[in-house]
């Protein structure tokens, strides 16, 4: 008896790079010569600079969801509303930065 054919799952070795390529920044819409990129369906490329901006810009977003910008509406209420579905769940004597935030603070 001949043993079952087995699948190779693994991915065929990437091509090298060839003349002519060229990539699109999706943000700049910027053509880059030579940038080989994956096979993949949904590719979106973006340029050394676009992707630096795009790091600092998440980044920003990250420190201002923690700390709060303190400048919109909803930072400048200072207790929890006690009504809405997170304030409901919390716990009256939890840790603070634990229970989830009231959603009128978010």
């Amino acid at each position: 008896p001949e043993p079952p054919l087995r699948r190779n799952r693994k991915r065929p070795p990437p091509e090298p790079p060839q003349e002519g390529v060229m990539a699109l920044c999706a943000s700049c819409q910027t053509l880059f010569p030579g940038v080989s990129l994956p096979p993949q369906r949904r590719c979106r490329w973006l340029c050394p600079d676009c992707r630096a901006q795009r790091r600092d810009f998440n980044r920003e977003q990250r420190f201002y969801k923690r700390v709060g910008c303190g400048t919109c509406q909803a930072c400048r209420i200072p207790e929890d509303c006690g009504i809405c579905s997170a304030c409901a769940r919390s716990a009256p004597g939890a840790a603070p930065g634990r229970a989830p935030k009231c959603l009128l603070r978010r």
